[in-house]
């Protein structure tokens, strides 16, 4: 008998929100009624209970975040485009994502209540940025 784990629900729908994006509407339906069935084969009642939710926000997770309207959103979707073109040295772009981040928080905040999380997501991005360039290493020049 096999044993089905919260993680493995989760790892599944996370694989297919990355590969269903031009899938149609009944391959998505299709697979939510198969992670469904899979989690309800999780022992742990609350465990199950979360995958049965997470598998149902599968549609929601391929299609993304709605973009934002507002003009903190413009703006925080300004920020980063400029970070990720930023030409600098590896310490510029970090400081440069750094002060973005900060930005982002506040423009998040200011932002319409539906927006915050939209807005705040876009942090991510320049965290993975700093990270890929302190793996790189110190500047050898520009």
């Amino acid at each position: 008998m096999v044993v089905v784990q919260y993680d493995d629900v989760d790892a599944q729908v996370l694989d297919l929100a990355d590969s269903l994006h031009e899938a149609d509407e009944a391959t998505v339906a299709a697979e939510v009624a198969r992670l469904k069935a899979l989690a309800e084969q999780i022992a742990d009642e609350r465990d199950r209970r979360l995958a049965l939710i997470r598998a149902e926000k599968l549609p929601e997770l391929i299609r993304g975040p709605r973009p934002g309207t507002s003009p903190e959103y413009w703006s925080a979707a300004r920020l980063v485009t400029q970070v990720v073109n930023d030409k600098g040295t590896r310490a510029e772009q970090i400081d440069h994502a750094e002060r973005a981040i900060r930005e982002i928080g506040v423009l998040a905040r200011q932002a319409p209540r539906r927006e915050f999380r939209t807005i705040l997501r876009m942090n991510s991005t320049l965290k993975r940025l700093i990270e890929r360039r302190r793996r790189e290493g110190p500047d050898s020049g520009a």
